[in-house]
């Protein structure tokens, strides 16, 4: 009769989620996810009643992830609100064009890039630690938004 290895029974006893998890994007001291990051997924946590603000401006061209596209000024906070998520909701990051799911704005705070439609639609929320945290993996069921 063949025997296994102590270790190799010991190493298939070892359930495969208690691998270690990629480290979660960290914010800076002011609350800003400011580094680089293609995490896909955050939960807000907005405690504002009417909804964590996502912006885009009408000004944005329909092919914004073009390296050649003409994008507007980047006064992200003025632009106009296009949808609201609710607290708990789990956002998906958009990664388009390079990787990355941040854009800054003229005062270069960090914005993420949202998914709400098709690969083209996003809005940007911002962020930050007061209004969004990353979460390991999208759970289970609907994104809830506010129009």
């Amino acid at each position: 009769m063949l025997q296994k290895p102590l270790f190799a029974i010991v190493l298939s006893l070892i359930p495969a989620v208690a691998q270690a998890a990629p480290d979660l994007p960290k914010p800076n001291s002011m609350g800003d996810y400011a580094t680089r990051t293609g995490h896909r997924f955050w939960v807000v946590v907005d405690p504002d009643p009417r909804g964590l603000n996502c912006r885009w401006s009408p000004a944005m061209p329909a092919n914004w992830y073009d390296p050649a596209a003409i994008l507007p000024p980047a006064n992200i906070g003025q632009w106009p609100i296009v949808r609201r998520f609710k607290k708990k909701t789990v956002l998906t990051s958009n990664t388009a064009p390079a990787g990355f799911a941040l854009m800054y704005d003229l005062n270069n705070k960090p914005w993420l890039k949202v998914n709400v439609g098709s690969k083209e639609q996003i809005c940007l929320v911002r962020a930050n630690s007061q209004f969004i945290q990353p979460v390991h993996r999208k759970p289970t069921g609907k994104t809830r938004q506010i129009k």
